[in-house]
C-alpha cells in the first residue's frame, strides 16, 4: 500500500499527483467494502471460513505475477545511486527526522478517531440506540455506498483548492461526521452522520498519503512512509481501541467516541502549522526543508 503511493507520487505528474494518490486510496476503501459483502456468502459454503482465506490468495497470485514487469521509477533510477540496502534508522540520522516525527504525530493523532469511528458504530447503535442488527446493516451499507463518490473525488479536492484548505475540508466533515454517527438520535440523522463519518476515516488517508510522499527526497520517500505511518503512526491505531473501549466501559461508546474527535482536530492544526503548501510543485521542490517549518 505504501510502496503503491510511493510510485504514485514519483511516476504522475504534480497537478494530478493528489487525484492519483486519492483514486488509490478510494479503491483500497472499495475493496474493504466489498470484502465485508463477500464474506457472509463465503461463510455459507462448505469450506466456511477456510474459503475467505482461499479467495484472498488470488489477488496475492495477481500481484506475484504483475511485478515481474513492475520496473523502479525513473526518479529513483535518476536520483538514487545506492545499491546496496541501507540502515533501517537511517532517516534518524539526517536532516529530515524533525519532519518525519512530525508527520508520525499527525498520523497517530488522526488515528485515534478514524481507527475507532466505524469499528464501534454497530455496538454503540445497538446498546445506546436500540437498532437491530438488520438496521445496522442498512445503515452501514447506505453510508457506505454513499460516501464511495466522497472518498474517490477527495484526492481531486487537494488538487483543486491545494493540499491545506483541502485538510481543512475533509478533516472537518469527518469530524463532524463522527461526532454526529455517535450523538444524534434518529435513524435518519444517525446514517448521514456515518456517510460523513466513513467518507472522513478514508478521506483523510490521501491528505496524509500526498504530504507524506512529498516531503521528502526519493532516498528516504520510503523510510519517511515506513517510519511515519507503517510504525510510529500506528501507535494511536493500535492502542486507541483499548483506550476507547477502556472509556466506553464507563461512559458508554457514544461519549467515548464523540470524544476522540478532539484528536483530528489536533492534527489539523498541526498541519496547518508544520506542513507547507505543496500543490502542483515538483517533488524536488517540495522536499526542501524550509527553516521556517
Amino acid at each position: 500500500w505504501a510502496t503503491s503511493m510511493v510510485y504514485a507520487a514519483e511516476e504522475f505528474p504534480a497537478e494530478r499527483r493528489g487525484m492519483v494518490i486519492g483514486v488509490i486510496q478510494a479503491f483500497s476503501s472499495l475493496g474493504s467494502i466489498l470484502c465485508a459483502g463477500v464474506v457472509p456468502l463465503l461463510l455459507e459454503t462448505a469450506w466456511g471460513w477456510r474459503s475467505v482465506y482461499f479467495v484472498g490468495i488470488v489477488p496475492l497470485l495477481l500481484l506475484a505475477f504483475a511485478r515481474r514487469d513492475l520496473k523502479e521509477s525513473k526518479r529513483f533510477l535518476e536520483q538514487v545511486e545506492r545499491k546496496e540496502a541501507q540502515p533501517i534508522m537511517r532517516i534518524f540520522s539526517t536532516p529530515y527526522r524533525n519532519r518525519m516525527l512530525k508527520l508520525a504525530l499527525i498520523w497517530g493523532m488522526t488515528y485515534v478517531c478514524t481507527q475507532n469511528a466505524v469499528t464501534f458504530w454497530k455496538e454503540f447503535a445497538l446498546g445506546e440506540r436500540g437498532f437491530t442488527d438488520a438496521q445496522v446493516g442498512h445503515a452501514v451499507t447506505i453510508a457506505a455506498l454513499a460516501s464511495m463518490p466522497l472518498v474517490f473525488a477527495s484526492g481531486k479536492l487537494l488538487d483543486i483548492l491545494g493540499r491545506r484548505r483541502g485538510a481543512v475540508v475533509i478533516y472537518l466533515f469527518g469530524m463532524l461526521g463522527v461526532f454526529g454517527a455517535y450523538t444524534c438520535h434518529s435513524h435518519l440523522a444517525l446514517t448521514v452522520s456515518l456517510i460523513g463519518a466513513i467518507f472522513g476515516a478514508s478521506g483523510v488517508l490521501p491528505v496524509l498519503n500526498t504530504y507524506t510522499s512529498e516531503l521528502f527526497p526519493t532516498d528516504l520517500r520510503g523510510d519517511a512512509f515506513a517510519w511515519s505511518n507503517n510504525l510510529l503512526g500506528r501507535i494511536g491505531y493500535v492502542l486507541s481501541p483499548l483506550a476507547v473501549g477502556f472509556a466506553a466501559g464507563h461512559v458508554g461508546w457514544g461519549k467515548a467516541v464523540a470524544a476522540t474527535t478532539l484528536f483530528p482536530l489536533l492534527a489539523l492544526l498541526l498541519i496547518l502549522s508544520w506542513l507547507p503548501e505543496t500543490t502542483g510543485r515538483e517533488l524536488e521542490e517540495t522536499a526542501r526543508l524550509d527553516p521556517a517549518r
